[in-house]
C-alpha cells in the first residue's frame, strides 16, 4: 500500500508540474502568437457551437475564449493540487485547503509576472479568474472526497455491525 501511495503522489506531482509548465509556456508567448492561438481555438469552438459575436471581427468571442482559458487551466491545476495535498496529508484538513489555495494563488501571480516579460500586461482580473478556476475545482474535489469518506465510513460501520451480530 505504501508503494501505491508513493506512486500516486509522484504521478500527481508530475501532473501539477506539467500543468504549471503549460500555463507558464502560454504566458511566455508574445502577444501576436497568443492572440493567434486564441483565435484558432475560438474558430474551432465556433465551428461546433453557433456563436453570436457583437463585434464584427469576432474579437469579443476571442477575448471570452482567452478569459475562459485562464479559468480552465487553473481548474485543472486546482484539482491536481487538491488531490496532491490530500494524498500528502492523508485526510481533509484546513491545512490541505490552505496549501491548495495559496499554491494556486502563487502560481497565478507568477503567471501574470511572466506576462510582463513577454510584453503583455498583467491583470488583476486574470489572477481572480485563475483563482476562481482553482477554487471551483477545489470545492468539487472536497465534495468528492467527502462523499468517498462517507461511503467508506458507512461500509466500515456495516462491517463492524456484522461482526457484532455474528
Amino acid at each position: 500500500m505504501l508503494v501505491k501511495m508513493k506512486v500516486a503522489r509522484a504521478a500527481c506531482l508530475l501532473a501539477v508540474l506539467l500543468t504549471v509548465a503549460f500555463i507558464f509556456y502560454n504566458s511566455a508567448q508574445p502577444v501576436p502568437d497568443s492572440i493567434e492561438a486564441s483565435a484558432n481555438v475560438a474558430e474551432q469552438i465556433a465551428a461546433v457551437v453557433p456563436v453570436q459575436d457583437t463585434a464584427e471581427d469576432g474579437t469579443n468571442f476571442v477575448q471570452l475564449v482567452r478569459k475562459a482559458a485562464h479559468a480552465v487551466e487553473f481548474f485543472a491545476l486546482g484539482a491536481e493540487l487538491s488531490v496532491l495535498f490530500y494524498l500528502l496529508h492523508k485526510r481533509l484538513h484546513i491545512q490541505t485547503l490552505w496549501n491548495t489555495i495559496s499554491t494556486a494563488l502563487g502560481i497565478a501571480v507568477a503567471d501574470e509576472a511572466i506576462q510582463i516579460l513577454s510584453g503583455r500586461g498583467p491583470r488583476v482580473q486574470d489572477v481572480l479568474l485563475d483563482l476562481c478556476g482553482a477554487l471551483a475545482a477545489t470545492a468539487l474535489c472536497w465534495l468528492l472526497f467527502g462523499v468517498i469518506y462517507a461511503v467508506r465510513r458507512r461500509k466500515d460501520k456495516e462491517k463492524r455491525h456484522k461482526r457484532w451480530v455474528n
